[in-house]
């Protein structure tokens, strides 16, 4: 969305003129001679002139003022987004093969050209196969292999899931105590998306915000563990492998896709037992809980991890001939600090493993080689030297990059053998002249430091050091079977033996186009969010406002809902001012859904904390009536009675549903009446009927009426036991 900036005064030079000319006779009537030959014709036209340019310059406003503009409503410009893609292993006959998290993978990028993934977490590749997928749902088992081979939607647990319901995943290959098996579950959904796995993550940081370890918190608004999923609100799963006749062992589960509701990885690690079998069984049951709707799976991917196309810079520094490095070098792949000093030209003059404190730069050493008397050396970091400062105001440089992740960028000088770290801050107007600030801009991947008023200069002469990562954004949506090797670069040759590992694997493949990669955000697109942001709810105000954030809350799905003022349930006679009643309905269990108390929990808590103070909040579920109806018609001639019989029954079981019913199709409004006027409607609509005979409505726990049937305003009419009689 592009938001066009207000044109705060559109004359031009000759309007300017032609209105000061105009205003001669009424200012001065003895002035008659208007010809540009006139000495006061000649400076009302250099007036003219000076205005048009100080109006042009009002239009025009600076980037950095539109940036601090936005920060005051809290947009900040989004950095570029990495693709995604889940990559899948193969190894030759052997044991195991260990990659770590961050090991790189070589791709070919949408414009044709090289790019780099790296893995988001471990991954332990097996010779083990996934074969067969098996659902048990319902009291009955059904193969579902043929769906998950062709990669449709395969229901993990049926479309009902309820406790006891499990997954069956057969696997063909050995497995030994202590392997971890990994596996990669694609979720279909908006609501098993990446983005949504951030809402999450962002919830969770607001609630630790609004909890700081000064104050008292209750227990319900306590924060979880930052920058970790919470558990699933109701669902708790199990996994188990098959060990025998009837003989299912517990493994342990490093469960990223929050049961099964986000795409992600789920990591299980074998006992030590003694199972080696050439077929093994896993099974994932259901142990307690409710889904909010029936998770399903567009793919499962046995040995298997999330990877993005985003990779740290790195370079080689020259060190140079005769310096005698101190300290003892550290592992290779592991951050370290160091203390360096650096030249003009870039080369390391001085080099100490173990720096005191306030003398170290921290970063990952991918390589070294010690220099001799005459020979020079050089060390390789996950670092770059972006600069040499001047000294001057306002210095920008760039990252040497294209593109940024987002990933934390530090930023360090080296100043008179010490390291001063600098901060990232959204704008330099509470910045003084002392403090080490920065701005960065991931569209440019440049760092621009302050003018010594707003943020601290960089002194001349000073060497500045980045530490970031870097992306393509979207030219980083590779098609599928595009990841596909190990990377032979430093990066993993320091993390693991990287030429055992390639002779190891047989093969690396995406089979789904890497995805979600984007490019940075412009500033003309942050401000088209910022306008859009204002039109949605932030807080619970009014009832509109607590409807639309019962459908929002992170990691819950919330098919409808609805808030009552003044109402408590339970005292439908007495008026509670002060009070909201919001009733929510998940599409689990089917027929009737009812939220968990999980749901119920999470969607409180959400809104209680956004309410506004002195009101209460309760969140609940709805009452269900079971409406019957009784109904005689005509057909017309030549129509099949059976099968106008069951059109008629289907398009009333429709009619009452709780969730696609009603009079719009969306769902059976609240505590709304069921009208005979709107049932007849609907028998008379379905081709065939000729006209309706006789027509009752029953409700539970009343006689048959010709009248219509009222509801409690907390209730929804369900679909009860329909008899239709066709003549």
């Amino acid at each position: 969305m592009f938001v066009p900036l207000p044109n705060l005064d559109d004359r031009r030079f000759t309007d300017l003129v032609d209105e000061a000319l105009s205003r001669i006779p009424v200012l001065a009537p003895t002035w008659t001679d208007f010809n540009e030959s006139d000495p006061g014709i000649t400076l009302l036209e250099l007036f003219a002139w000076i205005t048009e340019s100080d109006l042009y310059r009002l239009n025009r406003i600076p980037d950095l003022h539109r940036r601090a503009f936005l920060a005051l409503v809290g947009v900040r410009l989004q950095a570029a987004v990495p693709a995604f893609a889940a990559v899948q292993f193969r190894v030759k006959v052997g044991p195991g093969l260990a990659l770590p998290a961050g090991t790189q993978l070589d791709a070919t990028l949408l414009h044709g050209g090289p790019g780099k993934f790296r893995l988001v977490e471990p991954l332990t590749v097996l010779a083990s196969v996934l074969s067969i997928v098996q659902v048990h749902s319902g009291g009955s088992s059904r193969d579902v292999t043929g769906s998950w081979t062709r990669r449709d939607p395969v229901a993990l647990f049926g479309l009902d899931p309820k406790p006891g319901d499990a997954l069956y995943l057969t696997f063909q290959g050995d497995l030994f105590s202590g392997d971890q098996l990994s596996l990669y579950f694609e979720l279909a959904g908006v609501k098993a998306s990446r983005a949504e796995r951030q809402r999450i993550l962002d919830e969770v940081l607001s609630r630790i915000a609004a909890c700081p370890p000064t104050r008292s918190c209750s227990p319900d608004t306590a924060p979880p563990v930052p920058h970790s999923l919470p558990p699933h609100h109701s669902v708790v799963l199990a996994w188990d492998l098959l060990n025998g006749p009837a003989t299912w062992v517990p493994l342990a589960a490093a469960d990223d896709t929050r049961s099964l509701t986000l795409s992600g990885s789920v990591r299980l690690t074998l006992p030590n037992l003694r199972f080696a079998q050439p077929v093994n069984i896993i099974r994932c049951r259901i142990v307690a809980g409710a889904f909010d709707t029936a998770p399903l799976a567009s793919a499962i991917l046995d040995n298997a991890a999330p990877a993005e196309q985003c990779t740290p810079l790195w370079e080689t520094w020259p060190i140079l001939a005769g310096v005698l490095p101190a300290g003892t070098p550290s592992a290779h792949g592991q951050p370290a600090p160091l203390g360096l000093a650096l030249d003009a030209a870039g080369q390391l003059t001085a080099l100490d493993f173990d720096p005191p404190a306030g003398s170290a730069f921290t970063t990952t050493v991918l390589a070294d080689q010690p220099p001799g008397a005459t020979a020079a050396g050089s060390l390789t970091l996950e670092a770059v030297r972006a600069a040499i400062g001047t000294g001057a105001p306002n210095q920008l440089y760039p990252l040497l990059a294209t593109e940024l992740c987002g990933d934390p960028v530090s930023i360090s000088t080296l100043e008179d053998g010490k390291v001063q770290r600098w901060a990232e801050v959204h704008t330099f107007v509470d910045s003084g002249p002392a403090d080490p600030h920065f701005l960065l801009d991931p569209a440019s991947a440049q760092v621009l430091f302050g003018d010594g008023q707003n943020g601290r200069v960089v002194p001349n002469g000073v060497p500045i050091l980045a530490v970031a990562s870097t992306t393509t954004g979207s030219l980083g949506n590779a098609s599928p079977g595009t990841i596909n090797a190990l990377d032979p670069g430093p990066h993993n040759a320091a993390t693991f033996h990287l030429a055992s590992a390639i002779a190891q694997l047989e093969s690396i493949a995406n089979p789904d186009p890497a995805r979600d990669g984007a490019d940075p955000e412009t500033l003309e697109h942050a401000e088209g969010r910022a306008a859009l942001l204002v039109t949605q709810p932030e807080r619970a105000v009014t009832l509109a406002d607590c409807e639309a954030l019962a459908l929002t809350v992170p990691g819950t799905m919330v098919y409808r809902a609805a808030a009552i003022a003044n109402h408590i349930p339970g005292l439908a006679c007495y008026a509670a001012p002060g009070v909201l009643t919001v009733v929510i309905v998940p599409s689990l269990p089917l027929g009737r859904p009812v939220p968990s108390a999980g749901l119920l929990g999470v969607v409180s808590s959400y809104l209680t904390r956004r309410s506004v103070l002195g009101t209460r909040i309760v969140v609940t579920g709805p009452l269900y009536l079971e409406v019957s109806v009784n109904a005689s018609i005509a057909a017309v001639t030549g129509q099949k009675k059976s099968a106008l019989q069951a059109a008629v029954l289907a398009a009333l079981t429709l009619f009452l549903d709780p969730l696609q019913g009603g009079p719009d199709g969306t769902g059976w409004p609240l505590g709304r009446a069921v009208y005979v006027s709107e049932v007849l409607d609907v028998i008379a609509a379905v081709e065939g009927v000729d006209h309706v005979i006789s027509l009752t409505l029953t409700a539970t726990g009343c006689d048959a009426s010709c009248g219509d049937i009222c509801l409690n305003p907390l209730a929804l009419a369900v679909s009860g036991t329909h008899t239709v009689q066709v003549s």
